[in-house]
């Protein structure tokens, strides 16, 4: 990521920090290039873990603007990619709270073309352990941008 961010002089790049845990294998981390005029409305940003960062923007008027970067791990890795969801739920709970508008970006490795056939036709099977993320983000009121960039499994969602 350093060579890449060294190429891009007009981006400002916040990642994640790594997990070194002998019990988890780390990913690379997660990163967000933000172009550096916008950079210099970033007050915060925060590691929750190698596969989740925050970066939070302050705007004149007081609007605040968190943005979520993640990795969700396969489903192979069921453990993990538990606790990476479960672990966004809860920081998209507080962030709705602290009154902050927020996306959600990054790779959580689910074919949302094949979710949302469930979500609207078969709501009791929606909410169920592998579907729990994106059932939690449509009933919260948030929106898919996913055809923005053609991708059925890198997604980003608003609110």
């Amino acid at each position: 990521m350093k060579f890449l961010s060294k190429r891009l002089s007009n981006y400002t790049v916040f990642s994640s920090n790594l997990d070194t845990s002998i019990q988890i294998l780390s990913s690379g981390g997660v990163s967000l290039f933000i172009e550096n005029s916008l950079a210099s409305h970033v007050q915060d940003f925060k590691s929750h873990s190698s596969r989740l960062l925050s970066v939070d923007l302050y705007f004149k008027g007081n609007v605040k603007l968190r943005i979520f970067v993640i990795y969700i791990p396969p489903p192979a890795d069921s453990v993990l990619r538990t606790d990476t969801i479960d672990l966004l739920i809860q920081q998209l709970i507080l962030t709705k709270q602290a009154g902050f508008y927020h996306a959600v970006c990054g790779d959580f490795n689910m074919h949302l073309d094949k979710y949302y056939p469930i979500y609207f036709n078969q709501p009791q099977i929606a909410s169920k352990h592998i579907h729990r993320l994106l059932f939690h983000l449509l009933s919260h009121g948030y929106e898919d941008f996913t055809p923005i960039n053609l991708s059925d499994s890198l997604g980003t969602l608003g609110v």
